[in-house]
């Protein structure tokens, strides 16, 4: 097992596996680095590609600090520069699923020359300080009394195949007081994901599912940005946009042949 340390003490752990360029892959809220692995990534991307496998913060074989404090964004951006630094990587790739395509989005925007190519799963949106405020009152609240069954509750609703069995234990078994001093910390974010997109300069691919993404508005944050793409998964929703891998592999190793240097 490998391990770095950052600048505020905090040990994570990461995996290396295949050979080429280099590409991040960051998880989000729920599940551990294994979850590449399991939705079926991790053997066609490393005939390729230097996959780097990053249990963040909170996260399989990762410390786990606690405080909003220790899990602001900018602690997670600062940790994947971090990790960049300590595998002596001028740039790499990157690959952020759900929350971590917030953090890929920060770490291009404000370390542009460390990001080759980005790779977002999950919707984008345009949410105002006063929406997030509300959101976190709201969300905080059932996260303590509910853990993560609310949640997991939504995902099923959304996804007309449901949610398969492992993918919720997976959820499940993830430390769900990270989750909530991750939302407790996103009020004082003082930074907006919409407003950052015609600053990356990265050239990025968004993976969204038609059904967490009624509305499209993916499409025009993407539109936003000097070389963003939308890739709509159709009939899925936000789990199984992303974990059905065989929907969108194919586009993302063609993006990712042109872009990932």
């Amino acid at each position: 097992m490998s391990f770095l340390t950052t600048p505020d003490g905090v040990q994570l752990h990461y995996a290396i596996e295949g050979h080429g360029p280099s590409l991040v892959l960051h998880l989000g809220a729920g599940c551990d680095s294994e979850l590449w692995r399991a939705a079926g990534y991790l053997e066609a991307l490393t005939k390729t590609y230097r996959c780097i496998l990053f249990d963040h913060r909170g996260h399989g074989r990762s410390d786990r600090p606690r405080g909003p404090e220790a899990n602001h964004i900018d602690r997670y951006v600062a940790d994947v520069v971090a990790l960049l630094d300590h595998l002596r990587l001028a740039r790499s790739a990157f690959w952020g699923y759900s929350a971590g395509l917030a953090v890929g989005l920060k770490v291009a925007q404000e370390h542009p020359t460390r990001i080759a190519a980005l790779v977002g799963s999950g919707g984008i949106g345009n949410e105002t300080p006063e929406a997030i405020v509300r959101f976190v009152a709201h969300r905080v609240p059932e996260l303590r009394d509910y853990g993560w069954e609310k949640l997991i509750g939504r995902f099923k609703e959304q996804e007309p195949a449901g949610v398969p069995e492992w993918m919720q234990e997976r959820i499940r078994a993830t430390d769900i007081g990270q989750f909530i001093d991750w939302v407790l910390a996103m009020p004082e974010w003082k930074w907006s994901l919409w407003d950052s997109l015609p600053h990356v300069v990265a050239p990025t691919l968004f993976l969204v599912g038609e059904l967490e993404d009624p509305e499209d508005e993916t499409a025009i944050g993407a539109a936003l940005m000097p070389g963003g793409i939308r890739l709509r998964v159709a009939g899925h929703g936000h789990i199984n946009a992303f974990i059905k891998s065989p929907l969108v592999l194919p586009r993302v190793t063609a993006f990712l042949a042109t872009h990932a240097v």
